[in-house]
């Protein structure tokens, strides 16, 4: 299903965690390890018939640059099908037979890896219809609680792909929430002050109003107080900076060069190819699509240089077309959740 959805830039800048530092009663301490949740694509979905394979082959070697760097752990949601074809490229504790009603998992799922809240998927992801957007993410939940992960859920309209975060104090979303849910400016900011208990939120206008307008197609946090913008032209450029410089005081922005791709796969979403700000950030890595452009290079070294975390580049233009890259197909999760996650594939 994706008349069931995808994200533009998809709810994949990034959701850096910075994880808690306290210890357990025998003293152990919460690994820095994350999760990396991805959802491999039905067999009989007709939307995905023609690019199943190149989806798949995607997710394997995404997966396998996760496992070969053991920076973080990578467990893929599957059905038989996708199970079969991916066990001969990876190792079965890492396939877990649950699969999804849609792959760009990081819309439907939670926000901050390491307090996740919920929110309700929104209907644009789903070509309009929010019967099938809620159908979605029921599938998602029946996971949930077969894993026995938990989150709160909140009654706002959200998509993961419309929030990014340092997972800590800082919060970007674009106006697209307040149009979701029915807000002016003022009241959707106290909104979301309440919610994440931060006073410190970013609600920038949208590059993509006639689509899913998700802020990480946008935006990267890669870490605590370094964010990373598109390069816009004016006088957008202006309008997006000083509402970040409004809600932020004490961050270090750094314009990424984009390279706008006119294609038109579906018509309802934007083509992500050449957006480089939906990465996956993680306590230790940074995994950033490639789209063998002539400035993937020079994108891949502006981000090593401002980082002190491995950055991995993850080749994406056989996916980015369809309108979302590294984050749009990945869920996070840390500490106890990830536990489970983990424990559950391995004895799947």
């Amino acid at each position: 299903m994706r008349w069931i959805g995808i994200t533009l830039f998809c709810f994949s800048v990034c959701l850096l965690s910075v994880e808690p530092s306290y210890a357990k009663k025998k003293e152990q301490a919460i690994s820095p390890k994350m999760v990396l949740v991805l959802a491999a694509p039905k067999k009989d979905e007709a939307y995905y018939a023609n690019v199943y394979q190149d989806i798949i082959d995607y997710q394997i070697a995404y997966s396998k640059a996760i496992i070969e760097q053991d920076l973080d752990n990578v467990v893929i949601l599957v059905d038989q099908k996708a199970h079969n074809l991916m066990a001969q490229h990876l190792p079965d504790k890492h396939l877990l037979l649950q699969p999804m009603e849609d792959i760009w998992i990081r819309d439907f799922s939670s926000v901050m890896p390491s307090s996740p809240l919920q929110f309700r998927y929104a209907s644009a992801a789903q070509a309009g219809s929010q019967r099938d957007a809620d159908y979605v993410q029921k599938q998602f939940r029946k996971m949930a609680k077969r894993a026995k992960v938990s989150y709160k859920k909140k009654r706002y309209i959200l998509d993961g792909g419309n929030f990014v975060s340092n997972n800590k104090d800082k919060i970007i979303v674009t106006d697209r929430f307040l149009e979701d849910n029915n807000r002016d400016k003022g009241r959707g900011l106290r909104v979301l002050r309440k919610l994440f208990k931060t006073s410190q939120i970013a609600i920038i206008p949208n590059d993509d109003p006639e689509g899913l307008a998700h802020v990480d197609g946008m935006v990267m946090f890669t870490d605590e107080n370094t964010l990373f913008v598109n390069q816009y032209d004016e006088p957008f450029r202006t309008h997006v900076m000083a509402e970040l410089q409004r809600a932020f005081d004490d961050i270090t922005i750094i314009e990424c060069p984009v390279q706008w791709d006119k294609e038109i796969w579906d018509p309802a979403f934007s083509s992500a190819c050449g957006v480089y700000v939906n990465a996956v950030v993680t306590n230790q890595a940074i995994y950033l699509p490639q789209f063998d452009l002539p400035i993937d290079q020079e994108v891949l070294d502006l981000v090593r240089n401002n980082t002190t975390k491995t950055v991995i580049p993850i080749p994406s233009k056989n996916v980015c077309f369809m309108g979302g890259s590294a984050r749009c197909l990945v869920w996070q999760q840390s500490g106890k959740n990830a536990e489970k996650l983990l424990n559950i594939a391995a004895k799947n």
